[in-house]
């Protein structure tokens, strides 16, 4: 795995490539966008690099986010009459008591991780959560998160 981001890092730069890393880890769980932030604020070393390093890793997950969300709510479409679908049906029903306890959810899994994000974006995708809403609960949480732990790396 560390050979596959290296040779992403040598080919793109650390900007752009920081970027790509924040789309994968936001798409396959097992690479790790944080682990990846640390060594490239530790490269870095610098206050207004690290940041912006944090803000592309923060911006390439929410690509790779946006990606979930619309699959996620293009998918629900698909099978309205199935049991899944009628269990989705029920889910949104109960959300629509709740209206702004989902708002909270996901931006707590934003900046948190907990519940992880992944899963928090294909819930919001399958029960309807408005889009903008959802992005820019996301973006903000995202950004707070990785800039966060960026300033952690320099301070440390």
């Amino acid at each position: 795995m560390r050979a596959l981001l290296d040779s992403i890092v040598a080919a793109l730069g650390i900007y752009a490539g920081t970027l790509v890393v924040g789309v994968l880890s936001g798409l396959v769980p097992i690479i790790n966008g944080e682990i990846f932030l640390v060594g490239v604020v530790l490269l870095s070393g610098k206050l207004w690099p690290a940041i912006a390093l944090a803000l592309l890793v923060a911006i390439g997950q929410m690509i790779a986010k946006i990606i979930l969300y619309k699959a996620a709510h293009s998918a629900t479409g698909l099978g309205k009459d199935s049991r899944l679908g009628r269990k989705i049906e029920a889910a949104r029903a109960k959300l629509d008591k709740w209206r702004e306890k989902p708002l909270a959810i996901t931006f707590i899994s934003a900046v948190t991780g907990l519940p992880p994000f992944y899963l928090i974006t294909l819930l919001a995708g399958a029960l309807g959560v408005r889009f903008r809403t959802f992005f820019i609960l996301g973006i903000i949480g995202r950004v707070i998160r990785f800039v966060a732990l960026a300033l952690i790396v320099l301070l440390v």
